[in-house]
């Protein structure tokens, strides 16, 4: 599946390697590379070389490689550069500069039974092995069959007859699965993922080895858990564009299109490390393109800083092997299955001292981002649709101490967002800063879990949690500290619709140890404790105070000294802006404001008499988290919606933003059957996600979705789903403006059709939510903080492809300028047409203005916030625009 996500990539490319040439600019040589040249060229501008490596060769510190625009087949291995003289390759800022990891196969031949087959050598590693039908993601072959997102995948569900090792299912083809793999996700709560091999089959059943006994949690059998599908055998092969490779044979069979195979490209990923840093220091790598392939640095590499990259299908696998003993810090045990292709997988920053910053990576079976060993910094990077396997590879994975991991965000994940894995890690978790975050619709493929996760026995002395949002996660808690572990400080953290608790401490039988969490704000969808320590022997240390939520904050009573729960707001009024859209600030009359207490190291910034409650200051700009990249804001504003079933039920908690709420149809899933909901006002979307909870049979079995501007014309289906995760995504061929939107069953089930959420995604932020400056996804001579943007005259911030419908502009600003000053909104470009401008009055207080747009605005725009006047203009804290 070739997503809409690399029009992203170009975007951002654009962005990012314009200025490269300035960056270039440094005491030694600039050799040039480009499509045209040749290896035997001089590497200049007139002469350049073709290929990436010959320029490697050639540079010695100091030296940079300029790459012009082109697809670039190689595997770059640089040599290290010095610390004051570092090697740097860089787009030249002419276009996308990809390097591949795949390699075109030909020689197709008709072999029958609808298939065609090329002799090939793949990969050694047939784990590994990746296809690409037309730039676009191949399936291997599986049954049952499944949709193009992996992350939405089509299970099969085994009888309760089933035993740890054998399947029966009166469903199962009658087909030799001999030697396929078996993906299992069962058990009565299984965690964790495993895959096993089949070993003999015969109709309705089949025998395997695999997996790791471990019953009843993670095993098959007469559990809750049942799933599993087969993968890797040519019985499988049945619909355009799945593929079998036999490695005995050295051949790859394929589905071909409809039509047959001519005209079609097909290519095969032969490169697991498109750039290879593991021996290299003091490389910056700028402005690259990855496709099907990535990118890693080594245990002793130092001074690596990866700029501006963009990764796309970085791993790809089908086995969930045990890790080898000698990559365990700790004794090996079956229960490590978890941490299974943590290491050998994802855009890899490793050693001491390097940086991933201002990058997109995308699409991962196993990790997005690895962070293993001191002092790494990974910063403003978009990390989405990875960890689709189902072991505990995550967006980003922290091993080592000292690492500062902010303003990323992380959306649509296997398991966690964040995680780190104690088998591979050992028991020290020191000194890292995880902050600023935004952290999203993780949990995909588990239920025990959370978008933040950490275990187990872990020590975190001097690691600090802080200023992070988690949310729309189908796990059970927002952040989820586990097993033994302690010296945790959480504080100012925010979430919402996490299921259980905002934050939980599992003492699981255990000590947990001087854990805390300070001025954290959780809202809506969080049914059992805002935050909890429960199962400890001993809660010695531990520190709960100023948090504000709608259920209690608890400690195990137990340890010396014993748990501090004080000064907390619970209440399902605490005077939030906006709950449901997680807008958790103050307004004026808060209960919450001045009724905190005063906390070392943590209430810093207080205005009034004390310290506020919760995780914002009232009157103070509204901190923001996530990256300012483009994509890095997608969730459409959550307003006056309302639903309507096809049987009458009252559907209202579908659209009322809790994700604990649910709405159950009265008869089980028939075909026809429809939710409409009526949006109040149009929104612009491409994205419908369909979340059903933490439910394990309601999910539809397939579904479509159209959209109508007046509730009675509708056009053909938009979108057509099949799968049964427990959200499902419904993604369009493009972005849509509508006010109705109807969900319509496709296909029979034997369980009431259940939902808990809906919810819209778009290309862009919403206007109608608050548009935080200082996530613009451009910034002109402004100087962007951490809250807010301070503005010059002529300086201006930008949000590319902001969806709009209103026609009022209101501003969150402090003003520097009392006469002939003000911000203009334009429109599409810096210059642009004007759409309304906010006079300034001096007044250097933060305050809210509003003005009336000079005619109603609908549609995807560009936005541009235009500073008028001289000298200092204001400081921009966020804008909106609404009806």
């Amino acid at each position: 599946m070739r997503l809409r996500h690399l029009s992203v990539l170009a975007a951002v490319t654009a962005l990012l390697t314009f200025p490269v040439q300035a960056h270039a600019a440094q005491s030694g040589h600039t050799y040039y590379v480009a499509p045209r040249g040749s290896d035997q060229a001089h590497g200049t501008q007139t002469s350049p070389l073709r290929t990436i490596g010959a320029c490697l060769d050639r540079v010695r510190p100091g030296d940079t490689c300029l790459i012009h625009h082109g697809t670039y087949r190689e595997q770059l291995t640089p040599p290290s550069g010095g610390k004051n003289t570092p090697i740097t390759i860089a787009a030249y800022g002419d276009g996308p500069v990809t390097v591949d990891g795949t390699d075109q196969v030909t020689g197709w031949k008709d072999v029958g039974g609808g298939l065609v087959a090329a002799d090939t050598d793949l990969p050694p590693d047939p784990d590994f092995n990746a296809v690409f039908l037309d730039n676009t993601r191949a399936a291997e072959g599986r049954w049952p069959n499944s949709g193009a997102d992996p992350l939405n995948t089509t299970w099969a569900e085994a009888d309760a007859t089933s035993t740890d090792q054998h399947i029966d299912d009166s469903d199962l083809p009658d087909a030799d699965w001999t030697g396929a793999t078996v993906h299992l996700w069962a058990g009565s709560n299984p965690w964790a993922q495993q895959t096993g091999t089949v070993t003999a089959a015969a109709p309705g059943k089949l025998d395997f080895k695999g997996g790791n006994y471990r019953c009843p949690p993670l095993c098959m059998g007469n559990q809750t858990y049942r799933n599993y599908y087969l993968v890797g055998s040519k019985a499988a092969l049945d619909q355009p564009g799945e593929w079998y490779y036999d490695k005995a044979a050295h051949r790859l069979y394929l589905v071909p299109p409809k039509g047959g195979i001519a005209g079609h490209t097909v290519t095969a990923k032969h490169r697991l490390w498109g750039v290879d840093l593991s021996n290299s220091s003091y490389v910056t790598v700028r402005g690259l393109n990855l496709w099907g392939t990535s990118l890693r640095t080594g245990t002793s590499s130092t001074g690596v800083v990866v700029d501006g990259l963009h990764a796309t299908y970085v791993s790809e696998f089908s086995t969930l092997p045990m890790p080898p003993d000698s990559d365990l810090a700790v004794p090996p045990f079956e229960g490590n299955i978890v941490a299974s292709r943590i290491l050998d997988s994802g855009v890899q920053i490793l050693g001491n001292g390097n940086t991933l910053k201002n990058s997109e990576i995308a699409q991962s079976a196993g990790d997005g981002v690895l962070v293993r060993g001191t002092g790494n910094t990974v910063t403003d990077n978009y990390i989405h649709d990875v960890g689709w396997m189902g072991s505990y590879t995550p967006g980003i994975e922290i091993n080592g101490n000292g690492h500062t991991v902010t303003h990323n965000t992380i959306r649509r994940t296997g398991r966690a967002a964040i995680d780190t894995a104690w088998q591979l890690n050992g028991t020290e978790f020191h000194d890292n800063r995880i902050a600023y975050n935004d952290i999203s619709e993780a949990m995909r493929t588990s239920r025990d879990g959370s978008p933040f996760y950490v275990c187990c026995s872990l020590n975190g002395s001097g690691t600090s949690i802080d200023h992070n949002t988690a949310h729309d996660a189908d796990g059970q808690n927002g952040y989820y500290v586990d097993n033994y572990s302690g010296h945790f400080r959480l504080h100012h953290n925010v979430a919402w619709n996490t299921g259980s608790r905002g934050v939980y401490f599992n003492g699981h039988t255990g000590p947990s140890l001087a854990n805390e969490d300070h001025n954290s704000s959780y809202g809506v969808g969080i049914n059992v404790a805002s935050t909890a320590l429960g199962g400890a022997t001993d809660a010695s240390g531990s520190y709960f105070s100023n948090i504000v939520g709608p259920k209690p904050v608890t400690a195990t009573k137990a340890g010396d000294p014993l748990p501090v729960v004080r000064s907390n707001l619970i209440s399902d009024k605490p005077g939030y802006t906006d709950a449901v859209n997680g807008e958790l600030w103050l307004t004026p009359g808060s209960p919450a404001i001045d009724a905190g207490e005063v906390v070392d190291g943590i209430t810093t910034d207080v205005l009034g008499t004390a310290p506020d409650q919760g995780a914002y200051e009232y009157g103070a700009p509204i901190w923001s988290t996530g990256c300012d990249l483009p994509g890095c804001q997608e969730r459409v504003r959550h307003g006056d919606w309302t639903a309507t079933a096809s049987d009458t039920t009252a559907a209202s908690a579908t659209v009322d933003g809790d994700i604990n709420t649910r709405w159950t149809a009265a008869a089980p899933q028939t075909a026809g059957q429809f939710l409409t909901v009526d949006l109040g006002e149009s929104k612009t979307f491409d994205r419908l996600s369909l979340d059903a909870g933490r439910d394990t049979s309601g999910q539809p079995y397939g579904f479509t979705v159209s959209v109508s501007r007046d509730g009675t014309h509708w056009g053909e289906p938009l979108a057509r789903v099949s799968g049964r995760s427990f959200t499902q995504d419904a993604v369009f061929p493009r972005q849509t403006t509508a006010r109705y939107v109807r969900i319509t069953l496709t296909a029979s089930g034997p369980t009431p059709w259940v939902v808990n959420d809906i919810r819209l995604y778009g290309a862009g932020p919403d206007a109608a939510s608050t548009l935080q400056a200082e996530q613009a996804t451009e910034v002109r001579g402004a100087d962007r903080g951490t809250t807010a943007v301070a503005l010059g005259g002529g300086d201006r911030v930008g949000f590319r492809k902001a969806n709009v419908s209103g026609t009022h502009l209101t501003v969150r600003l402090a003003a520097a300028c009392d006469r002939g000053c003000s911000l203009q909104l334009r429109l599409d470009r810096p210059d642009g047409r004007v759409a309304a401008e906010v006079p300034l009055n001096g007044n250097s207080d933060w305050q809210e203005q509003s003005v009336t747009l000079k005619h109603a605005v609908t549609g995807s725009h560009d936005l541009y916030v235009v500073a008028k006047g001289n000298g200092r203009v204001a400081q921009l804290d966020w804008l909106t625009i609404r009806p």
